[in-house]
């Protein structure tokens, strides 16, 4: 018996534990119906808030149509009004047309003679400015040519200056250069005596010779005496340097001093005492050869500044100039 009532016990409990199962796995299904439903729900509640939104915008957008269309409505009301006043204003011109009209029929002939001979005139004056127009119209091609032409020449004219001018501080560059190197190469021992002769004859004296004077009061000292300005041709616009021709009278020889490379110039000691003068083109000999040719840019009493225009073998101190 009591076998019986466990096993009906155990059944019930099975039983019992079936139902809550099955129970539960109803429950959990219509659970995730519902949470399915919801999301779609609420998906199709977020895609309804958009089309409301969207419906609103559209609303105020037509809204403003509709306020614009009203504006425009009573803007055309009012130029309707308009209107219908000048129409009143043309009728009543009208009218008054009419009786001028009236009145003008009866010289209509006369002024049909006059309109004849107005045309006439009229066709003569477009044919007389036709005639005249075209050579108008051809020195205006001209001018403008002409104009064109001045403009191209300005723009080159322009830009030789801007060559010109910078052409200008390279030779005033190399000028200050050069009196700087004078300066500084008539300081050294070996040139005193040139220093010496170019003081005398700054002072007014003779190279070489001293005049007893009296003794006079100290005077303040004078300014260094300026030396004429240096004229040199532009290296690009200087032509070739021809070898100067051989003359049947003497012509002095010197010699080489000192030579600038940087600046392509040297120093000779050939000046105004044996007749050098601004231009004047020597030989470099070195060795019985001839190795180059210099132009004299700036000239003192006893040695002149030359510019190095053809150079064969390289110049150097001693070489021979004639």
């Amino acid at each position: 018996m009591r076998e019986k009532i466990r096993l009906i016990i155990i059944i019930g409990l099975a039983a019992m534990l079936a139902v809550s199962i099955f129970i539960g796995l109803q429950t959990y299904t219509s659970k995730k119906a519902i949470e399915l439903e919801r999301n779609t729900l609420i998906n199709e509640n977020e895609a309804l808030t958009r089309k409301i939104e969207e419906i609103a915008k559209k609303r105020k957008q037509l809204q403003e149509k509709v306020n614009t269309l009203s504006n425009d409505l009573a803007k055309a009301s009012g130029e309707k009004q308009d209107i219908q006043k000048q129409y009143e204003l043309i009728v009543k011109e009208k009218d008054g047309l009419v009786e001028k009209l009236m009145t003008l029929r009866k010289d209509n002939d006369q002024l049909r003679g006059d309109l004849s001979n107005l045309t006439r005139e009229q066709q003569r004056l477009r044919q007389s400015l036709e005639d005249n127009l075209g050579p108008l119209r051809n020195e205006n091609a001209e001018l403008k040519q002409q104009l064109d032409n001045l403009n191209g020449l300005k723009s080159k004219l322009e830009t030789e200056l801007g060559q010109l001018k910078g052409e200008k501080s390279d030779l005033e560059r190399k000028l200050n250069e050069i009196d700087s190197f004078l300066e500084q190469r008539l300081t050294e021992p070996k040139y005193l005596s040139l220093k010496e002769q170019l003081d005398a004859i700054r002072s007014g004296g003779t190279p070489g010779t001293q005049t007893a004077q009296p003794a006079q009061p100290a005077q303040p000292e004078k300014e260094s005496v300026e030396l004429p300005p240096i004229v040199v041709r532009p290296q690009a616009q200087a032509e070739t340097p021809k070898w100067p021709k051989e003359s049947a009278s003497v012509k002095p020889t010197g010699k080489v001093l000192e030579v600038n490379r940087e600046d392509k110039f040297v120093i000779i000691d050939l000046g105004q005492e044996v007749g050098t003068k601004l231009g004047d083109t020597f030989k470099v000999y070195k060795q019985g050869n001839p190795i180059a040719t210099v132009e004299v840019v700036q000239v003192r009493q006893s040695i002149a500044a030359c510019d190095i225009k053809e150079e064969i073998t390289p110049i150097e101190a001693g070489d021979i100039v004639r």
